[in-house]
Formats: structure tokens, sequence, C-alpha cells
């Protein structure tokens, strides 16, 4: 039985919500993760350009599987006039995190949303992180078929034009080894070395450009290919750009 607090509880936040625009999902049958769920989700409706909430709130949807739970509610979000950048960042990290559990043909369309939702935050904002995902991204593609790899190429490299004055943290080291993966997949290997040389000389310690720079022939195109597997997830948690920067 549902008491007096918790119908007018529910009822207040149906009000919000419907204001807002939104309807939140049914119940999945764990009443501990729908509070959960739904908490994360009213921090979202209220601050959607809070790149760290939504990421939480994504991070959760990924254990619980509900991946078109957060797709819609960031889609309206988006679809709100004057919606800004992270927004539209988010919506497109939503979409990376199904690209696991679906068919590679829907991969193909998950991905096209994805880039479009990072093309229209960066119409409204250019970013590192924007431009970074939306290269990388491109380099899953079969090089073959869709010839997305010198697109995603040009997009690293703007990423990395705006590591210049940056402080350095040592999540900027993918932009290296990404960098590098898409020239792998031209067949530019001496210009990928490069590139993670490079990175390597500012990110001693990052194990992505050791092994790339520590194999050679099949072996490195077994390590990159891993990386470049749409089935392997992608860390969306965005947790590395929230971290304290290193101390000096």
């Amino acid at each position: 039985m549902v008491g007096p607090i918790s119908v007018r509880r529910a009822a207040a936040f149906a009000i919000v919500a419907i204001t807002a625009g939104l309807t939140i999902a049914p119940a999945s049958g764990d009443a501990g993760l729908d509070r959960e769920v739904a908490a994360l989700e009213r921090t979202v409706i209220e601050h959607p350009e809070d790149l760290r909430s939504c990421a939480d709130y994504r991070q959760r949807i990924i254990t619980s599987g509900e991946y078109d739970r957060s797709i819609k509610l960031l889609e309206r979000l988006t679809a709100r006039s004057g919606s800004g950048p992270n927004v539209h960042i988010s919506l497109a990290l939503a979409y990376v995190d199904k690209v696991p559990v679906v068919s590679p043909f829907r991969r193909i369309f998950l991905g096209q949303d994805a880039m479009r939702a990072l093309s229209r935050a960066i119409e409204r904002e250019p970013s590192l992180v924007a431009y970074y995902i939306r290269g990388l991204i491109a380099l899953y593609y079969p090089e073959a078929v869709f010839h997305r790899a010198r697109g995603g190429i040009a997009d690293l490299e703007r990423a990395r034009a705006l590591l210049a004055g940056q402080p350095v943290r040592p999540s900027y080291a993918r932009v290296y080894v990404s960098l590098g993966d898409g020239y792998w997949k031209v067949h530019d290997l001496a210009r990928a070395e490069s590139i993670w040389n490079d990175g390597l000389n500012r990110f001693p310690a990052d194990p992505a450009l050791r092994a790339r720079l520590a194999n050679r022939g099949s072996d490195l195109d077994r390590v990159v290919e891993h990386a470049l597997d749409p089935a392997t997830r992608m860390d969306t948690s965005l947790q590395e750009i929230f971290a304290p920067l290193p101390a000096h």
C-alpha cells in the first residue's frame, strides 16, 4: 500500500516531468534501482549541461541495461530550445553505450546518430571532447566500406591542436593513441609511429602508447583492431576528465 507522502512525492515528480516536457520510463521492477535511476534522472533534467551528472546517470544505465531509457531522455533534452553543447555530447555517449549490445547492422546507425549529436555540439561550441569522440567513432567503421578514417583523423588533429595551452592531464594521451590508430587505419604506419612516439614522450607511463610501440606487424594489428572493435565497450565515464590535475 502506498502512503499519502509517497503519493504526494510521486505526483510532484510527475508535475516536474510534465512541465519539463518529458516522460519518465516505466519502472523496471527493482524498487531500489528505480529510485536510484529516478534520482539521477531528476538531476539530469535539472542540469542537462553537467557532463558529470549525465555521465553518472549513463553509467548506472549501463549496469541496468536500460539503454533506450537514457537515450530517450537525452533526446528530449537536446530537443529543447536553447540546448547547449554538453547535453548533445551526453546523448552521443548514450548511443555509444548501447553499441556493444546490438547487432553489427544496428551499430552502424548508432554510430551515425552519435556523430550527428557531436556535430550539433560542435556547432554550439567546438571542444576537445566533442572532436575527440567524433573522430574516434569514425575509426570504428570498416574503412573498405565507409571510408571514414580520414574524417576521423581530421577531427583528432583538431583535438590535438586544442591541447595546446591546456593543463596536462593523463587522459590526453588518448588523443595521441587514437590519432596514431587513425593513421594506422589508412596504412600510414610511419606517421602512426611518429604520433605514438610523440605521445609517449609527453605521457611516458601510458600503457596504450607503450603497447603500440612495443609491437610490430600482426601483433600491432591485433592491438589496434581490438581497440577499435565495436564489441569492446568504450569507457564513457569521463572520469579522467573530472580527476584532479596531477601535482607538480
